[in-house]
């Protein structure tokens, strides 16, 4: 197997950008194989191609992975299905959505491809270029223990059109020696949760870390929405509830409140959260999975002993919500290798496939498979617990781009106290009201 690196990059860009980027030549080296793809799955409404037994996988998530670990990886898929996947790297976010651009077209385009979710993937959908996987999910995605929720991210006029390549869940992670020194448990009440803070507070300790990276100001104003009302959260998102109703200004009036009484940091990098979490200067910070692992493996923190994790409860007591992120694994329509492609997915979710997976990339997809951070496996698990948690999309994706950018700008001058709640609401709801209105 060989990956083609190109100059490290890791910007976000959208397809919007990406067409009017100049051409990049692209690099590829084809992998060969001798072993031929028996049928496709029944149900997919493929074209009849003839199967390669091979396939390209190109990716913009690999790139500074060891050409030893991708090696395991391509020797697990091929163990597994009998199709030979060739990994083609991109650590340029910018060129990698170049070359999908020139290639997704033609029958030159990778069987395989990691995408973006939300109205990036939905323009692939709207075009026809990626396969739909609704029988997909009933027979491999499922069964294997990914939560089904996930599917509603990559759904489209109820079909769904792709898998899971990595999964990002995003709960409160604390300092269980704080909350042990204050005999503070984790709160199952918002109210608790307030009162959490609250005492955390009088005793000297900043309760919460506050993120400082410009786009990052919807994480804890998507939780609050939650927190309170589920169907709040959805309606901003597509345009059915205004951001100025008055349920969502009392939402932003409780924020504003905690941000006024100092429940949360002064504004810090990942860095910094992670090392003032790890020695006692806040109690909790609200992040995705992987910064549990970068507290225990930079700070020598025991996760389960030293470090705990929570989601954020329910103003009413209805479930918990747990936002996530998800990078889709899609099938390329025009693809030559697309029946490999897909054979080659079958044996993607198995426990044997997603435990060397995860090794290799620190990502956890399905409940079948346990790391060694007790944290992860905690965040997976409220995954699985339909009874008393769900799950949903986070905002930077469930929000049309246009009306995101201009809502991250206005809460982060929120947070850091620069605007008033009822400025900022109108100013997202102008926008809100220009897109939704096309």
């Amino acid at each position: 197997m060989r990956i083609e690196i190109r100059k490290k990059h890791h910007n976000f860009i959208s397809l919007e950008e990406d067409f009017v980027m100049k051409s990049m030549k692209k690099i590829v080296s084809l992998a060969l194989c001798t072993a031929m793809l028996g049928s496709a799955i029944p149900g997919m409404n493929l074209v009849a191609a003839e199967t390669t037994g091979k396939t390209e996988f190109w990716n913009d998530k690999m790139a500074n992975t060891d050409q030893s670990k991708l090696d395991q990886m391509q020797e697990s898929i091929k163990d597994l299905s009998g199709i030979d996947v060739e990994l083609i790297a991109y650590p340029d976010t910018a060129s990698y959505q170049t070359a999908m651009q020139q290639s997704i077209r033609t029958e030159d385009a990778p069987g395989l491809f990691t995408w973006w979710s939300g109205s990036q993937l939905e323009t692939l959908v709207n075009e026809g270029l990626v396969e739909d996987m609704t029988d997909f999910w009933d027979e491999y995605v499922i069964p294997n223990g990914v939560s089904a929720d996930v599917a509603g991210s990559l759904t489209f006029d109820g079909k769904i059109y792709g898998v899971p390549y990595s999964i990002i869940y995003n709960t409160i992670i604390y300092n269980k020696d704080i909350f042990n020194q204050y005999g503070l448990e984790e709160p199952q009440t918002f109210d608790e949760f307030l009162t959490v803070c609250q005492t955390l507070l009088d005793n000297g300790v900043t309760p919460i870390a506050l993120k400082s990276d410009s786009w990052a100001g919807f994480i804890w104003f998507q939780a609050m929405l939650a927190a309170y009302d589920p169907a709040l959260y959805e309606g901003v998102c597509d345009g059915s509830i205004a951001y100025t109703d008055e349920k969502v200004v009392e939402v932003m009036n409780q924020w504003k409140d905690m941000l006024d009484k100092g429940y949360f940091s002064a504004p810090m990098t990942n860095v910094d959260m992670a090392k003032t979490l790890a020695t006692g200067g806040v109690a909790m910070e609200l992040e995705p999975n992987y910064e549990a692992n970068t507290i225990v493996d930079d700070y020598g923190l025991v996760a389960g002993e030293d470090l705990g994790t929570f989601v954020l409860p329910s103003v009413d007591g209805a479930k918990k919500i747990v936002f996530y992120e998800i990078a889709p694994l899609c099938v390329s329509s025009a693809s030559k290798d697309k029946d490999a492609a897909i054979e080659a997915l079958k044996s993607w979710f198995t426990k044997e496939n997603q435990t060397v997976f995860t090794d290799i990339t620190g990502f956890l997809c399905s409940s079948q498979v346990t790391v060694d951070n007790e944290c992860v496996n905690q965040m997976v698990a409220y995954t699985t617990d339909s009874d008393n948690y769900s799950m949903m999309l986070r905002y930077y994706e469930n929000t049309p781009s246009d009306v995101r950018d201009v809502a991250l700008d206005e809460l982060m001058k929120f947070e850091l106290g620069d605007a008033g709640v009822d400025e900022v609401l109108s100013t997202i709801q102008t926008k809100a009201d220009e897109i939704f209105a096309k």
